[in-house]
């Protein structure tokens, strides 16, 4: 690796159309190239995104303090989930055998099983956010859709590492499940953002002009939207 070059991992993806520079707390930068790419060009790449790569690390090293924080404090005794109404509060019924179950009973989620172990706590905790989001998401969209008069195609939830929300140009919606854990008016925003995307692909003005019509603080939301990741707890993170 170049002395100059900052530290960085390439990976190959077969469904990469193009080059794409990813930073993340856990990986930090990361090089995600096409197959067949020239990994000689990927130097002047870095070099020519600079600018970029340092302000990004700089982001994520405030997020990662944030999420190290947060990792040292007690298993949580309560879950909010704004984005999609719902809150639970968290007790813990120790039992026999590995692993932690997650059920949700009248507002309480419920751990059963090895509750001394942390990680397994956690596991079943993403697991019931995961399944409150796959449940209700597609509900908040729809909503979005009765009110635009835009649908998309199909609709997935699935937990995507760096974005919210996307629109692929079949019109299929995936939305990023950690929105459970943002306020609701960002929600509804990216529901917006990604219905637009069924109208026009591209982030011109015509496209601003788009949401625009159904939402009159995009910009607002927009930047708040840029360090929502702070709503989402280190253990959702993991």
């Amino acid at each position: 690796m170049d002395d100059d070059l900052p530290p960085h991992t390439v990976r190959v993806s077969a469904r990469a159309r193009r080059v794409r520079l990813v930073v993340t707390p856990r990986e930090g930068l990361v090089v995600v190239v096409p197959r067949r790419f020239p990994t000689r060009d990927v130097p002047a790449i870095l070099r020519s995104h600079a600018v970029w790569i340092e302000r990004a690390t700089a982001r994520t090293a405030e997020k990662r303090a944030h999420f190290d924080a947060l990792a040292s404090a007690p298993l949580p005794a309560r879950i909010d989930l704004p984005g999609i109404g719902v809150s639970w509060t968290v007790a813990l019924h120790p039992g026999s055998g590995e692993g932690v179950r997650g059920s949700v009973r009248d507002g309480e989620l419920v751990l059963s099983g090895a509750v001394a172990d942390r990680e397994a706590c956690y596991d079943a905790m993403r697991r019931a956010v995961a399944r409150a989001a796959r449940e209700r998401l597609p509900l908040v969209l729809g909503g979005v859709e009765a009110e635009t008069g835009w649908h998309a195609s199909r609709v997935t939830v699935r937990r995507q590492r760096t974005r919210w929300g996307s629109c692929s140009s079949r019109g299929v919606v995936s939305l990023n499940s950690a929105l459970a854990f943002l306020p609701p008016h960002l929600v509804r925003f990216v529901a917006v953002h990604e219905l637009a995307h069924t109208r026009q692909m591209d982030h011109s003005p015509a496209f601003w002009a788009l949401v625009a019509r159904h939402e009159a603080e995009w910009r607002s939301c927009r930047r708040d939207l840029r360090a929502a990741w702070r709503h989402v707890p280190a253990w959702a993170e993991a």
